[in-house]
């Protein structure tokens, strides 16, 4: 029995004639033989098509609708030691973090409240609570599904932090509140 496995095992019959068959044919064809072979192929590199230019996008301002210049609120009432400088930075600021979650302008999304109104719903909306909220963020939302990260997730200083809560103070009071 241990003889049977060493034994070598010769292909079938017609297997065994397929082999020299295809080694002759092969034979035959000679690539880029001017006699009746194959031609070469020949390979080029394709022409260089050319792409109409297109013009640069207009320039979007943070915090403001896309394709424009940010129209700037013009702030009333505001708390003491807070410019309308602060605002116009904070609107600025607004836009690379906040605007994610509040909405442009602050108008508000499904996940997170409208801040251009008086309506408040985890503090009553003056400006050191603006600023403290904005420092700890809101860990468990009275109505919105996710939480708020500190500083909504940005890496703001506290400069830029009062200049957006200066910003959010300016939305929410417009009406002279």
């Amino acid at each position: 029995m241990k003889a049977d496995v060493f034994r070598r095992r010769r292909p079938a019959g017609a297997a065994w004639l397929a082999l020299p068959a295809a080694l002759a044919l092969l034979a035959g064809c000679q690539p880029g033989d001017a006699k009746g072979g194959f031609q070469k192929v020949v390979y080029r590199n394709e022409a260089q098509v050319p792409r109409a230019a297109f013009p640069d996008p207009p320039p979007v301002t943070p915090g403001a609708s896309a394709g424009g210049v940010a129209v700037r609120i013009v702030a009333t009432n505001l708390p003491g030691g807070v410019t309308q400088a602060m605002v116009d930075e904070g609107q600025d600021l607004y836009g690379t973090v906040c605007a994610a979650c509040h909405g442009q302008n602050g108008t508000g999304s499904a996940a997170a409240p409208a801040l251009n109104d008086a309506a408040w719903l985890n503090i009553s909306g003056q400006y050191p609570e603006i600023i403290t909220i904005i420092n700890n963020g809101v860990a468990a939302p009275k109505q919105f599904p996710g939480m708020m990260p500190p500083k909504g997730g940005g890496s703001f200083d506290d400069a830029q932090v009062r200049a957006i809560a200066a910003y959010v103070f300016a939305l929410s009071h417009q009406g002279g509140a």
